[in-house]
């Protein structure tokens, strides 16, 4: 190999080296901001654990319990309100009094008002606010 090739190799290295070491650090497991399914946001751990249960088995009866607490986690009271499919309370009842009837279908479209309604606004505003 030529010197001319040899310390352009070598260059190259030594180039890469030193933008690696200011490069910005990926983020280490711990580090890592909320909102994975290994770290969920508190909102997210919660229905994981609440929710999801009775709605996966068909639980209706603690599927209406969960919903009744969920109508009081409103991170903004403003979001609360009469209207069935834009308030989160007003939804939420909905979906817990779906639940009682044992009307699957409309449980999973309360779910679905409330997730088109207020997701993005609560991760934007409220991701890594503690439930209850």
């Amino acid at each position: 190999m030529s010197g001319k090739v040899w310390y352009g190799l070598l260059a190259g290295v030594v180039m890469g080296a030193a933008a690696l070491a200011v490069a910005p650090k990926v983020a280490i497991a711990d580090d890592v901001a909320c909102g994975s399914k290994e770290k969920p946001c508190p909102l997210q751990k919660w229905m994981r654990t609440n929710m999801a249960p009775p709605n996966a088995a068909g639980d209706m009866p603690a599927l209406a319990a969960a919903l009744d607490k969920a109508a009081a986690l409103a991170p903004d009271p403003s979001w609360n309100g009469k209207d069935p499919k834009a308030s989160w309370d007003a939804i939420a009842r909905a979906g817990a009094a779906a639940a009682r009837a044992n009307d699957a279908a409309a449980v999973k479209g309360c779910c679905k008002d409330c997730h088109d309604a207020w997701k993005a606004k609560y991760k934007e505003k409220f991701r890594t606010k503690p439930v209850g």
